[in-house]
């Protein structure tokens, strides 16, 4: 009887699942260097496209700063757009008319008491735009107290007196801006006060009609304060 070997089929079964398995091996390195590959391709590929979706600069140009208060004295005032709806004259002062001006805010209109007397009617003012410098100092006229100063031009040569006119359109409240200034208003005060005394000199209408600080318009969200009353001061 012929001897048989037992450990040859074993062997090459054994070595059939080692090349099988060296086989498995192979073919998972394979796919994660083939999944590395990608996924540092995919990387690349949307930093790539960030790059391009974020928005810079056109070539060639400069991107403005932000506007930084300069320390102008026209920064600290608060000069608003209001709309007269009430008027009538002084109980204790012919030349002097007293208002309820409409200024955007939630404590409803202020008492504005003004000389226009001598220059406009009462209907010439009623429901009118007008431009009010809001942050003064409160100051009692003839036992009423004025919350607020209406800003006029004015012609001395022919004793002319005039509101500034706001454009149609702005609401009441908008905050009157100067191009160049960053607007902070101090607290209606003495501060506020000074700082008007410094500044009114350069209020003042040019020649197109537009109201100026020192060349600069009144400006609105539709555009500048302007008056009838060319080359006049304002106050």
């Amino acid at each position: 009887v012929a001897e048989t070997n037992p450990s040859g089929p074993r062997s090459m079964v054994l070595s059939l699942l080692t090349f099988v398995m060296f086989l498995s091996i192979v073919t998972v390195s394979r796919s994660f260097a083939i999944g590395g590959v990608r996924a540092i391709t995919s990387a690349k590929l949307l930093r790539q496209t960030r790059s391009f979706c974020t928005p810079s600069a056109a070539v060639g140009t400069t991107v403005a700063p932000a506007a930084k208060p300069s320390g102008d004295s026209i920064e600290a005032l608060e000069i608003r757009v209001g709309k007269i709806l009430e008027i009538g004259k002084h109980p204790e002062a012919d030349s002097l008319y007293v208002e309820k001006v409409d200024l955007g805010e939630s404590s409803g209109p202020r008492t504005i008491v003004s000389g226009l007397v001598e220059f406009c009617t009462a209907e010439y003012l009623l429901n009118r735009d007008v431009v009010v410098l809001c942050n003064l100092k409160p100051r009692a006229f003839k036992g009423i107290n004025s919350q607020g100063m209406l800003l006029c031009s004015s012609n001395k040569a022919d004793g002319k007196v005039e509101p500034l006119i706001p454009p149609a359109g702005v609401p009441a409240g908008e905050l009157v801006s100067f191009e160049g200034h960053v607007i902070k208003p101090e607290e209606p005060g003495n501060r506020a006060t000074k700082a008007y005394t410094k500044v009114s000199g350069d209020f003042v209408v040019s020649d197109s009609g537009i109201a100026t600080y020192k060349g600069i318009p009144f400006m609105t969200s539709k555009g500048p304060i302007t008056s009838t009353i060319l080359k006049g001061p304002i106050s």
